[in-house]
């Protein structure tokens, strides 16, 4: 794909050039219902959902065989400049593809097995609840889109919440907090990353006093995984958070995406809480380990007051087999670091790594912690989690935190001039930057560079 292709992608909710191949996206969420609880504090949620092929080619779907698309959907919170996931459901198998032309593409339509270029797929929250329809997360692979067909608990329905999206009554039920419904789609038909990279969409859903019945409000903020809600919405509705970084990262190694998100707020002279979010956006090779680093703008290290972690959890079947216990914290910071793990996959397969479609919650709060020194520390260490990835060899991932020791920083600014300007972007084409630090210069460079951009400097 040339870099104008990706420039435009990257700046347009429908891109004006579309990518080879498949390409399926979540253009809208709409509807949604309450399903009820189980006795226990726990409700069961679904959401309606429009499924377009913004590709050139048609998209296999059968659906009495591995050849049909996936519709996972997660919930979050927002509040207090923080974003957790909060909820989390099995997945629906979708059927047979309606063909219509919501996306306003020309849908050219290719039958009952398949959906045609430009065509849309509707489906309604009921059907996205329907439980004989819902198998388990956690035997999708969602790069390849495989998937056991029969799947696993295939025509199992159980109580109110059962597969379906499971959400604490607790957790929805702060009228000061913003809250946002995620949904992501999985098709084997798409063979590169940077079709699978557009796979979620995102709104924002409020609940009912008392009831807890749900309401979509606003528009869908299709082809964005909700994370950026917390960059993007942070100051409430329409009203970014300038202090939210939010960095994207495709490991070509891997053929994976995975986004890191960071604030920092000053809480009082030489006093910081730091909050860190971790989403693997399409990874069948999870995150087992994550590394902060801990330099203060004094000499020396910050002394840590508090940690804390947060992740969904998982249930039902298979998917609550997945260990629920918490990151272990450790305490000696090696080469100015502070670490969070979990099992590598050979000593526990299941280990509480973070898997596809999820995203986990690290934070701390510090006496000295006011920022990082310069770009060359500005960066989060993983390690992964699957066959083959027990070697600590780390993935350092670009995700400054963003008060700095020197407030003139700004890393977006390329060519230096103190302005933000069609300079920089042309500076980024023609040295080829490396903006995202994989090693490469390639799309997810252009993309992470736009995002900042838009942001500004601080």
């Amino acid at each position: 794909m040339n870099y104008l292709c990706a420039f435009l992608i990257s700046v347009s909710a429908f891109p004006a050039c579309v990518l080879g191949g498949p390409d399926l996206i979540c253009s809208e969420i709409q509807g949604a219902i309450l399903f009820g609880e189980n006795g226990k504090g726990i409700n069961a949620y679904s959401f309606g959902t429009t499924l377009c092929n913004i590709g050139d080619e048609e998209i296999p779907w059968d659906a009495n065989s591995n050849e049909h698309p996936l519709i996972s959907q997660t919930l979050y919170k927002l509040k207090d400049h923080e974003i957790k996931q909060i909820g989390i459901g099995f997945v629906r198998h979708t059927t047979v593809p309606l063909a219509g032309d919501a996306c306003g593409l020309g849908c050219s339509p290719a039958g009952n097995f398949a959906l045609g270029v430009g065509c849309s797929d509707v489906s309604s929250a009921v059907i996205n609840g329907s439980q004989g329809l819902m198998g388990p997360r956690s035997e999708v692979d969602p790069q390849s889109g495989f998937y056991p067909y029969p799947f696993t608990s295939i025509n199992q329905v159980g109580d109110a919440v059962y597969k379906r999206l499971q959400v604490s009554q607790e957790d929805i039920s702060d009228p000061d907090a913003l809250y946002f419904v995620e949904t992501q789609v999985i098709s084997s038909s798409e063979t590169t990353l940077e079709a699978r990279n557009n796979n979620m969409s995102y709104r924002q859903v409020t609940f009912q006093s008392g009831t807890l019945a749900p309401t979509l409000v606003g528009p869908t903020y299709s082809e964005q995984p909700a994370i950026f809600a917390w960059r993007d919405h942070g100051n409430g509705i329409g009203n970014p958070d300038p202090d939210v970084i939010i960095s994207v990262a495709s490991i070509p190694d891997l053929d994976s995406t995975y986004v890191v998100g960071s604030h920092v707020e000053v809480l009082g002279e030489d006093h910081s809480l730091a909050r860190y979010a971790v989403l693997n956006l399409n990874g069948e090779v999870g995150i087992r380990h994550l590394g902060i680093p801990n330099m203060s703008c004094s000499i020396g290290e910050a002394e840590i007051v508090s940690v804390d972690f947060g992740a969904p959890q998982y249930h039902d079947d298979l998917d609550d087999q997945i260990d629920s216990d918490p990151w272990r914290y450790n305490p000696v910071e090696l080469f100015g670091y502070m670490h969070w793990n979990v099992d590598t996959f050979e000593d526990n397969a299941n280990a509480n790594a973070i898997r596809w479609g999820t995203m986990y919650n690290f934070s701390f709060e510090a006496d000295g912690y006011v920022g990082l020194n310069n770009s060359e520390v500005d960066s989060v260490a993983l390690l992964f989690f699957g066959p083959g990835q027990s070697v600590d060899v780390y993935t350092w991932i670009h995700a400054w935190a963003p008060v700095h020791c020197d407030p003139g920083i700004c890393f977006v600014d390329l060519n230096q001039d103190l302005e933000l300007d069609f300079f920089d972007i042309a500076f980024l084409f023609a040295n080829r930057v490396d903006y995202n630090q994989d090693g490469d210069f390639d799309f997810f460079d252009i993309s992470s560079f736009l995002t900042d951009f838009n942001i500004g400097c601080p």
